[in-house]
Formats: structure tokens, C-alpha cells, sequence
């Protein structure tokens, strides 16, 4: 175990240490009881016999006191005493009585001296203990002041720890509930990504789906068209026999009349191009303005119409991509039919496809040259794009 590691733990040794120093000293001061010297105390003087004065002897101290520090006023009586002893040996005047009486004397004296050492003796004990008292408060105030000092500092670092640890606390809160944010954020993103993608090939279906149903619808109008066409040819030939027969029973009263259509039928076949027609043929729409602004008007119309009926799924089909151009001519009689359609292009179903929507074409009113109908030859470029 360690010891004497903090500030407060070696400030309470210090102090500690300081106490037990004071109450040794004051043992040492205050610890024996005083004792009172035994009357002999003091210089022991042996006068001898009067005789032996007589013989003018000098005297001679039998016993000394042993006390080992006399005081200067004890050494001071001593000395004194011994010159009054010397000077009566001398004089040898004194008596029995009078050095009794001078004893006695000298024996008060040193009692009052020794009241007097006592009395200082107690005073300086009394200051040594009121010292005493006055440092071991002075050190237990000041032990209280630095343990209250060293409580006050372990409170502020035990508050700031716990204000620390709070804020770690709340950082990781935070942090946990940034990410818990994220992770929602993401989910919410990924589930909306995989609407969108399901929304998109959804629609990608659904397009496919009304490609194929428009592709499934132009195929059964082609046909309905062809099978109406075929179906108006059987009836138009077989209108054709019957008026045959009526029309060779009549044939003698018409044949002025024939020979007149025939010979303006004949002019009538003349085939000009569109380009140097004087009167172009009238699409439906187009019959105002110019004979410059008819052709364009024409030309802008045929266009849209086969654009719109072509069937532009057919050259994904073909395995086609990008714009496929092909050419279109064909001629409008001069009843306004169109006739003679030829059509060239990358492709033979293509090409067929063409040939489809140009028979589609309305009449039209045929176009006139030196003022009468004729045939007209047109040709476009058609540019059709893979749906």
C-alpha cells in the first residue's frame, strides 16, 4: 500500500508530526513533579570546634551541595557566605550563636529564593502549556482549513469527472441517435429506390404491353383493310360483268360517245411531274392559297399521314436501329386515285410496309394542266425512326 501520495496526506504527517514534537517538550517541561531540595540544601559550612577556631585553624566545608546547575544568585550567596565564614574565622569573633542565627538567615533567604525560582518556574510552565495550546489550535485550524481546502478540490474534480463523463454520455447519445437517423435515412432511400425501379419496369411493361397491343391493332386493321379491299374487287368486277353485258347491248348507241371518252381519255393519261404541274393535285385541306403553297401543303400532309400510319415497330423487329430512309413514287390519276406505287428501302418488309400506308392515302382532286385533268407523277423521301 502506498502512502503520502496526495497533497492532504502529507500536509496531515507534517501537522501530525508537529503535535507529537510539542506535547515531547512539553513532557520534557512539565512531565516530573518538583521537588522540593532537602533542607541542606546549600553550602554546607563546618565551623569546627571553638578550640580549633582558637588555633586560628581556617575551616574547612565538610559536605558541598550537589546540585548540578545552581543558579548565579545561589552561587552568589555561596560566595558570600564563605567570605563572612572566613572573615569570622579570621577575626574570630563569632560564636555559636550568631553563626547559628546566621544559618538561619541564610536558610530563609535561600527558601524565599527558592519560592521565587518555584513561582518562575510555574509561570514559565503555565506560558510553555498556553504555547502549547495556542500551536496545537493554531495546527488543528489549519489541518481543518486544508482538509476542508482538499475536500473542496476532491468535490470540484469528483463535479468535473461527472460533468466529463455526462458529456461523454450525451456525445455517444447523440452519436448513437445520428446513426439510428442514417440508417433510417438509407432504408427510407433504398425502399424508395426500389420503388421507383419497380415503378420503372412497370412502365417499361406497360409500354411493351400497348406497343404490342397498337402493333397486334395495325396488323388486324392491314388485314380488315385487305380483306374490305378484296372484298370491294370482287363486288367492283362483278358489277363489272353485269354492266359488260349492258353495256355491249348498248354498244351501238354509244359509240360516238365512247370514241369522245376514249380520245379524252387518251389526253387525259398524260403523266406530268408534280414539280412542273401548273395546277398541283389538292390533298384534302389544301385547296387554298397558291399553286406554290398547295404543293407544300400537299407535300407536308402526305408526309404526316404515312409517318403517322407507319408501323414503326416493325424495324425494332428487323433489328434495325436509328432512322431508315425510303423512297415513295407513285401517281395520281386524273380521277385523284392514287396508282403505280413502287417503294425502295433497306429492307423488303419495309419496303411492303410503305406500299401499305400509301394505298391508305385519301383521293385527292387530281391536278390540272392547259385546263384539263391529268396524271401526276409524286416522289418523297421518307425518313421513318425504330419506336
Amino acid at each position: 500500500m502506498k502512502y503520502l501520495q496526495t497533497k492532504h496526506e502529507q500536509n496531515s504527517a507534517k501537522i501530525t508530526t508537529l503535535i507529537v514534537v510539542i506535547v515531547v517538550l512539553l513532557c520534557f517541561v512539565v512531565g516530573q513533579d518538583y521537588q522540593e531540595l532537602p533542607e541542606e540544601y546549600g553550602v554546607e559550612m563546618n565551623f569546627g570546634d571553638v578550640s580549633t577556631i582558637n588555633d586560628n585553624t581556617e575551616p574547612s566545608a565538610s559536605k558541598s551541595i550537589e546540585e548540578p546547575e545552581p543558579s548565579e544568585e545561589e552561587v552568589l550567596e555561596e560566595e558570600i557566605a564563605e567570605e563572612e565564614v572566613q572573615d569570622e574565622a579570621i577575626e574570630e569573633e563569632v560564636n555559636e550563636e550568631e553563626i547559628a542565627e546566621a544559618a538561619e538567615k541564610l536558610k530563609q533567604e535561600e527558601a524565599l529564593e527558592k519560592q521565587k525560582a518555584d513561582e518562575a518556574e510555574a509561570a514559565e510552565k503555565a506560558e510553555a502549556e498556553a504555547a502549547a495550546e495556542e500551536a496545537a489550535k493554531v495546527a488543528a485550524e489549519k489541518l481543518l482549513a486544508q482538509q476542508e481546502e482538499e475536500a473542496l478540490k476532491i468535490k470540484n474534480e469528483k463535479e468535473a469527472k461527472e460533468a466529463k463523463e455526462a458529456k461523454v454520455a450525451k456525445e455517444a447519445k447523440e452519436k448513437s441517435e445520428k446513426q439510428k437517423k442514417d440508417a433510417l435515412e438509407a432504408k427510407k432511400a433504398k425502399e424508395a429506390k426500389e420503388a421507383a425501379k419497380a415503378k420503372a419496369d412497370k412502365a417499361a411493361k406497360d409500354a411493351k404491353a400497348k406497343a404490342d397491343a397498337v402493333k397486334k391493332a395495325k396488323a388486324q386493321k392491314a388485314a380488315a383493310d385487305k380483306a374490305a379491299k378484296a372484298k370491294s374487287d370482287a363486288a367492283a368486277a362483278k358489277a363489272k360483268a353485269a354492266n359488260a353485258a349492258r353495256d355491249k347491248a348498248a354498244a351501238k348507241a354509244a359509240s360516238d360517245k365512247a370514241a369522245a371518252a376514249a380520245k379524252k381519255k387518251s389526253e387525259g393519261n398524260k403523266t406530268v411531274r408534280f414539280d412542273l404541274i401548273e395546277n398541283s393535285p389538292v390533298y384534302p385541306g389544301c385547296g387554298s392559297g397558291s399553286n406554290e403553297a398547295k404543293k407544300k401543303c400537299m407535300n407536308d400532309k402526305v408526309r404526316q399521314f404515312l409517318s403517322k400510319n407507319f408501323n414503326t415497330i416493325l424495324i425494332s423487329d428487323l433489328g434495325l436501329t436509328g432512322l431508315q430512309k425510303i423512297s415513295i413514287r407513285f401517281t395520281i390519276d386524273a380521277s385523284g386515285n392514287i396508282i403505280g406505287i413502287r417503294t425502295k428501302g433497306p429492307d423488303p418488309k419495309l419496303e411492303a410496309e410503305a406500299k401499305r400506308v400509301t394505298k391508305l392515302l385519301p383521293k385527292m382532286k387530281p391536278g390540272m394542266q392547259q385546263g384539263r385533268p391529268v396524271s401526276v407523277t409524286f416522289n418523297l423521301p421518307l425518313s421513318i425512326k425504330a419506336n
